[in-house]
């Protein structure tokens, strides 16, 4: 699995980076996954569920989710970093947060406004990074425009270019429409990714979970082979990304796996 390979695989930088509380220490050895009438739910030595922030209990509707957010809980080591539960910290957030979903997609449609995607190195300013960015975005953005039916700004100037409002509208329409589960990943992906477009097109069918994070780290990447490595928080920020964007994709597919009556059940 994608998502636990890269968080057994993070380094020793990240895990320390990612710890933000002072008191998380580990307290449970075994890690299991129970069915019960209201769903799955992950259990810590047999005697205690696993609860978000708000004491909710963590209920999933599917066993390959239940079994994911269990993956990350057992991938703990001396101390619990939230940072390092991308799923956990998604479902917690769905739970929890139900109804903040037109929160969430009036602040995603904030990034559309000045889509990364949609501003380009000029050819006079760089030749070779303009030409990159046309092949490896121009696939993405006509994807982009084709499977939502709405037309994308693309810019070489530095100036803000607005993106249509029929645009803006089409796409919030279209994310609203999401089901409330869903909408923390696609929220998540969009500030981790900073790109509605990247993010939208990864989970709904238009990129990988991989190539979205070559989308998105494009210029960063191009840039560092230029003229080399100078901060080594790069990898760990790709590596997190990583993590984070394939946790959003397997929410997403799992609450789309979900027949009509389990699908209204959680909704």
């Amino acid at each position: 699995m994608l998502l636990s390979r890269i968080i057994r695989n993070c380094s020793p930088s990240l895990r320390s980076l990612a710890t933000f509380s002072k008191d998380n220490n580990k307290f449970y050895k075994e890690v299991d996954v129970i069915t019960t009438d209201a769903g799955y739910q992950v259990t810590l030595d047999n005697k205690s569920n696993v609860k978000t922030p708000l004491r909710n209990l963590l209920v999933l509707p599917t066993e390959a989710l239940a079994n994911a957010v269990a993956v990350e809980w057992d991938l703990q080591r001396d101390s619990i970093i939230f940072a390092l539960m991308p799923l956990t910290t998604l479902c917690f957030k769905a739970t929890d947060k139900p109804h903040e979903g037109a929160a969430l997609v009036e602040h995603m449609t904030e990034f559309l406004r000045t889509d990364t995607v949609c501003y380009r190195a000029g050819p006079k300013e760089d030749q070779q990074l303009h030409s990159l960015e046309k092949s490896r975005w121009n696939p993405l953005t006509d994807w982009f425009s084709e499977h939502y039916h709405v037309h994308l700004a693309l810019t070489t100037d530095i100036m803000l270019t607005p993106q249509p409002e029929q645009t803006i509208s089409t796409i919030r329409s279209h994310l609203l429409k999401q089901h409330p589960w869903t909408l923390p990943a696609y929220h998540h992906s969009t500030t981790s990714l900073k790109s509605l477009v990247i993010s939208m097109a990864m989970l709904d069918g238009g990129l990988s979970a991989e190539e979205a994070i070559a989308c998105a780290y494009l210029e960063s990447d191009y840039q560092m082979d230029r003229w080399g490595e100078v901060e080594w928080g790069h990898t760990i920020d790709k590596a997190r990304q990583s993590a984070d964007v394939a946790a959003a994709v397997l929410l997403v597919n799992e609450i789309r796996s979900l027949d009509g009556g389990r699908l209204q059940a959680w909704s």
